[in-house]
């Protein structure tokens, strides 16, 4: 059996210390959660914003690029392709324009991936026989050592050998300005060919059968009045070949000959022998020439 036992002062004084805490603990629960709500806000928005603005600077990065791209295209600053020739082989180029480049064997050329407002190559070395789209608009120029030749659309001949002082540039269609630096050796027109000396600096202009002069691109060979060291180099490029022969006893000699690249090179010697009375030794892929 319970008995009522009137309350005490102190026993109401633990109720309502009991009561404020439970409201504290309640107050405090509530702040935290206010707290953490809005941490998780300030947060969520900063993550937003943070990935809002790291796709906005990648768009932007990729905008600036393609502008760039297009403002570097349109100043011309295209990459360059270097092509060479092997030895015993004719390679065949088309250029971005559509025009067309044959390159003798042991040549080398180098031109842009796309042309501007003008269109440039270079010859680096070797011979190259050049059929152009005619452009009235942007007009073509081909840079061979000193010299330079400007077009509108023709086709022509240049053969320049870094070791050969003999630089020559002949006309098979149309006109050719042909110059060196700021200055200009006039036009030459078709049927006609443009000398140059590299060691003297001097140039001359003479008439040629023209049908002859680019019969390479088709395997004829036909070599007018060159020098002897250049006979010598066009034979190690077309047949893949080194010639030894003595310099001082030889080297002043000219020749004109003809033959067709499918000849073998014994044929070609056997040629060279009646015309210049030397004698050959053939040893693998080395060949001796001595006077008989």
């Amino acid at each position: 059996m319970m008995l009522w036992r009137k309350p005490e002062p102190n026993d109401k004084i633990g109720e309502e210390h009991l009561r404020d805490e439970e409201a504290m603990r309640a107050v405090e629960k509530e702040m935290l959660h206010n707290i953490h709500k809005e941490i998780l806000g300030r947060w969520h928005f900063l993550k937003t914003t943070t990935a809002k603005y790291t796709m906005a600077a990648s768009l932007l990065l990729m905008c600036c690029s393609g502008l760039l791209y297009k403002k570097l295209s349109a100043n011309g600053e295209a990459s360059w392709v270097t092509v060479a020739a092997p030895k015993g082989s004719i390679k065949n180029i088309q250029l971005p324009d559509g025009s067309t480049v044959w390159l003798n064997s042991g040549s080398v050329l180098k031109f842009p991936d796309h042309f501007g407002k003008t269109r440039e190559i270079e010859l680096l070395d070797g011979e190259a026989y050049f059929d152009i789209k005619h452009d009235d608009q942007s007009p073509f120029t081909v840079h061979y050592g000193r010299l330079h030749a400007r077009v509108l659309g023709t086709a022509f001949n240049v053969k320049f050998y870094k070791s050969i002082s003999d630089v020559r540039l002949s006309v098979t269609r149309g006109r050719v300005e042909v110059g060196k630096q700021s200055s200009s050796f006039g036009v030459i027109t078709l049927g006609k060919e443009v000398i140059y000396d590299q060691k003297a600096g001097t140039h001359r202009v003479r008439l040629i059968d023209a049908e002859k002069v680019a019969a390479w691109t088709s395997n004829e060979i036909n070599l007018y009045t060159i020098p002897f060291d250049e006979l010598i180099m066009r034979l190690e490029n077309n047949y893949n070949v080194q010639i030894n022969y003595d310099h001082s006893r030889i080297h002043h000699l000219t020749t004109t000959i003809h033959f067709s690249r499918t000849n073998t090179l014994q044929y070609v010697l056997d040629i060279i022998k009646t015309i210049h009375h030397l004698d050959y030794d053939i040893k693998g892929k080395e060949v001796y020439l001595k006077k008989m």
